[in-house]
Order: C-alpha cells, then sequence, then structure tokens
C-alpha cells in the first residue's frame, strides 16, 4: 500500500499496471498487394475500463464526440479533501474532511485514460472540472440533464442525455437551469444556480 492509501485509510492495494513501454515500432508499411490488414482503429464508443494512473501521471478525459480533452489529477489528497478518480465509471470524486462526497460522473460524454505528467495545474474539485466540462457537454448535447442523488454525506451528479429519477436538473445553454425535484442545493454543485 501506497503511503496515499494508508493516510486515506483505503483497505484494498490498487496494483499498478507495471508491464514495460511499448518498444517503438518497426513495422514495414503494408502497401496495396499485402494480404495483411492493418488493425482497426479503437472505437471512441468503447466503455470498458482504463487502467489506473502511475504516480508519475494524472488523467485525461477525452470527449466521445470530438477531439476535445480535458486535464484532471490522479488521485490526491489537497486538505480537507482527497480527490479520486474511478476510471471503470468514469467519475470524479472528493471527500471532504472524511465526512461528506459529492462525486461527478460523466461516462456517456467522455473516456478517461491516464496520461504522462505535465507541469500543467490540475484542479482536484468537482466544481472547477464541472464549470468546463459542462461548457463542453453543452456543446454537443443542449439540453443536458444532470441526474443528483443526495443522503446526508453524499452528492451524486450524473450528467445524462435524458432525465432520470425524481431529482435532476435541466441545464440549456440558452434557456438556463430548470431544478426538478427537492434538491438541496447547499450540497450541490448545479450550473447556473451554485455558479
Amino acid at each position: 500500500m501506497g503511503f496515499l492509501d494508508i493516510l486515506l485509510g483505503r483497505k484494498e492495494k490498487v496494483t499498478p499496471n507495471l508491464d514495460p513501454p511499448p518498444k517503438p515500432s518497426t513495422a514495414i508499411p503494408l502497401g496495396p498487394s499485402s494480404n495483411l490488414d492493418p488493425a482497426p482503429k479503437p472505437s471512441t464508443t468503447t466503455r470498458s475500463p482504463a487502467r489506473v494512473a502511475k504516480s508519475n501521471e494524472h488523467y485525461v478525459l477525452s470527449c466521445r464526440e470530438c477531439g476535445f480533452n480535458h486535464h484532471i489529477p490522479n488521485d490526491c489528497f489537497v486538505n480537507p479533501a482527497a480527490f479520486s478518480v474511478d476510471v471503470k465509471h468514469v467519475r470524479l470524486q472528493c471527500v471532504y474532511g472524511g465526512a461528506f462526497t459529492v462525486t461527478l460522473g460523466v461516462e456517456d460524454f467522455f473516456t478517461v485514460a491516464p496520461t504522462p505528467e505535465s507541469g500543467a495545474v490540475l484542479r482536484a474539485s468537482i466544481a472547477d472540472n464541472m464549470k468546463v466540462l459542462n461548457r463542453h457537454i453543452l456543446s454537443h448535447c443542449d439540453p443536458v440533464f444532470v441526474i443528483i442523488q443526495q443522503s446526508s454525506n453524499r452528492t451524486n451528479h450524473d450528467y445524462k442525455r435524458q432525465p432520470a429519477g425524481s431529482t435532476y436538473v435541466k441545464v440549456s445553454g440558452t434557456r438556463g437551469a430548470d431544478v426538478v425535484g427537492k434538491i438541496d442545493a447547499s450540497k450541490a454543485e448545479i450550473p447556473g444556480v451554485s455558479w
């Protein structure tokens, strides 16, 4: 277990991918007379999880519809919050003081993958990342629905193309935000309301 695992009280050990980096390609370009097919390009709609970032990496969210990328930090602790990324569900998470959790799910619009360190300043908060992602999502899907689920110690935000459940926010770039259901705005990030 690493230092952050001990500090954050994580019980299970995350095993990093220790495979050696791929060697430079020495493949001969395929010509029209070749009977070999080149490898297919990976699908941008694939929902298989990315690997967990190594200590010298962070994550990049890539839009499923265009070439837009948004860089986010690797798992870290910035007092009083612990920031982490769930690569399986493309979800950002902040745990404040070990007592309150805020999540942001963007799986319908983005994929996530580790990327090498860049030296850039990356924001380890839900609100800072949500502002950028919300603006980009609206460029493809207007209106968009932010499904909000709340309990006494947790608020989950999930961006979706259609409404679901009894508590959500309909967000439009031209019409603003419409809150549906009983949502405690003091414990949620609501585009057009919280910022």
